[in-house]
């Protein structure tokens, strides 16, 4: 009886860590992907110092966070997000908005892709 206890906590347990890291995985996608649409549109009515902050608020939330996903998550996928929204911020920076805006769009499809590939799916199983 005392093995039929230990299986179902071990079971419990497996199941509350797949469960916090698909809470974690999606909600940071969403809230990054949040600040980079936000970004986005301030880059498009010319209002530079706002979409800077809001890029910034996506990069900090990523970097918060990236420890965390990296427990779940292969480090190529989550790298690749980052190097974008870094390379959208240089971009800023230097206020070459056209190239900003390119990259700051394949950041936004690269995380809404992620919260995508997150839910359990048939597609995203097989």
């Amino acid at each position: 009886m005392n093995r039929l206890f230990g299986a179902f906590a071990v079971l419990a347990g497996v199941i509350i860590i797949i469960l916090s890291g698909f809470f974690i995985n999606t909600t940071t996608a969403e809230t990054v992907g949040k600040s980079l649409s936000l970004s986005m549109d301030y880059a498009e009515k010319n209002d530079i110092p706002n979409a800077k902050s809001e890029l910034e608020k996506a990069l900090n939330e990523w970097n918060k966070k990236m420890d965390t996903m990296l427990l779940f998550i292969s480090h190529g996928r989550l790298d690749e997000i980052e190097q974008s929204l870094n390379t959208a911020y240089a971009y800023i920076k230097n206020n070459d908005i056209s190239m900003y805006t390119a990259e700051c769009t394949r950041a936004f499809l690269m995380t809404e892709n992620f919260k995508s590939v997150e839910f359990p799916t048939v597609n995203n199983i097989f």
